[in-house]
């Protein structure tokens, strides 16, 4: 899941997928306003065929709390 989900985030934020790791946080090494992470959000869901609640993205603080959230969705 981890793989998938750098590939998406380095193709949206247009940087190396070396530099994310599970302890990228979205608001301070990403810069990803509210905005973004919905359209992330959205992006996922598709590409992962899972359905994540508005809710859960609010607790969403790394990239290892989103593989998380996805692998039990």
């Amino acid at each position: 899941m981890f793989e998938k989900v750098q590939k998406e985030l380095a193709e949206y934020f247009d940087i190396d997928p070396a530099t994310i790791t599970p302890d990228t946080t979205f608001d301070g090494d990403l810069k990803a306003d509210s905005l973004a992470l919905m359209e992330l959000m959205f992006s996922l869901e598709s590409e992962t065929g899972k359905t994540l609640n508005d809710d859960v993205m609010e607790s969403v603080k790394t990239v290892g709390d989103l593989c998380a959230v996805l692998e039990k969705a």
